[in-house]
């Protein structure tokens, strides 16, 4: 078996002086990542070091007889990695054309122009033909990434749906490099560039087809690379070298009880690594650094190095004393991120209401915040906050991220620095700046200042398809909303003797309640086409697109899966009394002689009828039903997630 590897930077890759292509051939999937994974390369790009290597792509060399002159590529491995960096090169060449034009100082003029030219040869390997994508796709995703390239080229708006996952990831992306924030000019645009044609990437090059799924299949299934948790468990039991095997063993055993802390209850569990290597990366930042920059996975051991290094210089803290202190934060860790619920001597988080509250952080994914909320709970007493004041706290960061989630604003790359910020404002050279009500306050005021404010959050509200964009936080708002609905109504789901838990999941560990989308996904039947766009069915489709995932449009079920595209009613054949079950319609569904569809006893049920209509009265579900009931939603949502009064 021949195999060729060589490592060399994108820009070699996408090379400008060469007739390479990069094929995806058929049986690959299409374009699928989602921001999440966006955002953490393009985190890594901007943070990391230059020439960061990202990964491995493997090819193979397609033969052709037609055109002798040029080398086509099959990628067989890394094309979704491949595809998101030419994506970012995209973003940057519609960017540039914009700049090169526009009333700058001419040095940003003359950086955009260059880099405007240089980006165009690379994605095109004939510079003005935009059918000669360096990247061939698959077709789908093939005519929508000449579609762009061919409107960037010609300074055009593009002939795209913008629902289409491929053109949503490219319009993040540019969402991403157009924050004035993070680029507020040419030059900080130019560095990213440069960071990122500079990354690293092993192309491994294989004879054969066959010989290239073998490497693939062996690069996936044998043994676990070298972590950085390996590498930094090497460097704490070097702390014990120098003082003979006793105290070796002792960091051994530490060691083991620190890695446990990140595997289940079960001694059989295996180590969580991906926690473990989170835990370490935000104690560096919340404790170890004076920055507000937050440490990347490529820095942070050559930091740990510095760090360990002074602990054992340090008498008073030796090797096995900075042990014991890491072992105490993990388990406070452990518990802010509900991995475990073991006792960590911390009576704040044996508190229901503060754990209620991580629970909540939990699914809205809100992991900028953990420097912090490390920070805050090991340092508690110190910092004089009680329950109260960390509930104030906790409060204040779902109602941030709920908002941040649904308007996507700050981007996700931006929060961290702040969060990071805070820790300085609060606490410097192991002195405690502020105490209780002023750090309480100094929280708030930070998440409130780069939060959208009520005006803006409403018209975001009324206007995203937050379902497509978040489907965790959605749901997480609609369960949330409904508990403060039956709360303040003074109404239970259920009975006493048959409570219903919205969060209770199968035995497959899904979820039990899920979305349901009354103005159904997918082709609409016919019977569906008539009440979106009456008198004109071939509308139907583009106004399905623009309304589905907007939250009017959105409820919870426990019968999902068998309601699907069902008219919203059956007026020939309704309900009646005696039906024990019913599924011809979405309004009506009943299931062991309870209605379980849209005439449920959900609070959130409650705004599908008009003001005054009756649900059982109601027989069509429009465009303005979902307009109204996102104003409903809006107005609710704008009185539960208000941030907490501290003036």
């Amino acid at each position: 078996m021949k195999i060729d590897a060589n490592s060399q930077a994108l820009s070699k890759i996408l090379t400008m002086e060469s007739r390479e292509y990069y094929h995806i051939p058929p049986y690959q999937r299409p374009y699928s990542w989602r921001n999440e994974q966006i955002d953490q390369l393009f985190k890594d790009i901007r943070e990391e070091s230059i020439g960061y290597y990202i990964g491995n792509i493997l090819v193979t060399k397609h033969e052709t007889d037609t055109d002798l002159v040029s080398t086509i590529y099959e990628v067989i491995d890394g094309q979704q990695r491949l595809t998101t960096l030419s994506l970012f090169l995209l973003a940057l060449w519609q960017i540039a054309g914009d700049k090169k034009d526009a009333d700058i100082p001419n040095q940003e003029q003359s950086l955009a122009s260059d880099m405007h030219h240089d980006i165009g040869r690379r994605l095109l390997v004939h510079r003005n033909d935009p059918a000669s994508t360096r990247l061939q796709l698959l077709d789908d995703d093939a005519q929508i990434y000449k579609e762009l390239i061919r409107a960037v080229n010609e300074h055009e708006e593009p002939r795209v749906k913008k629902n289409r996952v491929f053109v949503k990831r490219y319009n993040h992306i540019l969402e991403l490099l157009t924050d004035a924030d993070t680029f507020p000019d040419v030059f900080a645009l130019y560095d990213f560039y440069d960071r990122l044609i500079n990354v690293t990437i092993l192309q491994i090059e294989a004879a054969s087809i066959g010989d290239a799924f073998n490497i693939f299949s062996s690069l996936n299934s044998k043994g676990l690379p070298l972590t950085l948790v390996d590498l930094l468990k090497s460097e704490f039991l070097g702390m014990g070298s120098e003082h003979g095997n006793a105290q070796e063993s002792m960091l051994e055993t530490q060691w083991e009880t620190l890695a446990r802390t990140f595997a289940g209850s079960n001694a059989d569990d295996d180590v969580d690594t991906t926690a473990f290597t989170q835990f370490f990366l935000n104690n560096y930042d919340a404790f170890e650094s004076t920055t507000r920059s937050s440490v990347t996975k490529g820095k942070a051991l050559n930091l740990y190095q510095t760090v360990i290094r002074k602990k054992r210089n340090n008498a008073r803290l030796n090797g096995t004393a900075y042990l014991r202190e890491m072992i105490q934060r993990a388990r406070v860790y452990v518990n802010i991120i509900q991995l475990s619920d073991e006792s960590c001597n911390n009576s704040l988080l044996e508190n229901a209401t503060v754990r209620q509250l991580l629970a909540d952080l939990k699914q809205l994914e809100s992991t900028q915040t953990y420097p912090l909320l490390l920070f805050l709970f090991v340092k508690a007493n110190e910092l004089e906050l009680d329950a109260e004041r960390m509930t104030m706290i906790l409060s204040a960061l779902v109602t941030f991220y709920v908002r941040r989630n649904i308007a996507e604003y700050p981007k996700s790359s931006n929060i961290r620095a702040k969060i990071i910020g805070t820790i300085r404002a609060i606490y410097a050279d192991d002195t405690a700046l502020l105490r209780g009500d002023d750090i309480v306050r100094t929280i708030v005021h930070t998440l409130k200042d780069i939060s959208r404010n009520d005006e803006d959050f409403g018209k975001e509200i009324l206007q995203r398809p937050i379902y497509d964009q978040n489907a965790k936080t959605t749901r997480f708002v609609l369960i949330d909303l409904e508990h403060a609905l039956e709360k303040r109504n003074q109404v239970r789901l259920g009975t006493k003797e048959r409570p219903v838990d919205l969060n209770d999941v199968r035995t497959n560990g899904k979820p039990r309640w899920t979305i349901e989308h009354i103005l159904p996904e997918g082709t609409p039947p016919e019977h569906w086409q008539q009440m979106i766009a009456p008198g004109h069915p071939e509308d139907a489709e583009n106004i399905k697109d623009d309304y589905t995932h907007r939250i009017g449009n959105l409820t919870l079920t426990a019968y999902n899966e068998n309601m699907h595209q069902k008219p919203f009613a059956d007026l020939e054949h309704p309900a009646t009394q005696e039906d024990t079950h019913y599924n011809l319609s979405k309004r009506d569904y009943k299931d062991n002689g309870e209605y379980v569809g849209m005439r449920s006893q959900l609070q959130i049920n409650t705004s599908i009828p008009q003001p005054g209509e009756r649900i059982e009265d109601k027989t069509s579900w429009t465009i303005d039903d979902i307009k109204r009931r996102s104003e409903w939603f809006r107005d609710e949502m704008l009185k539960r997630y208000r941030f907490p009064d501290v003036d």
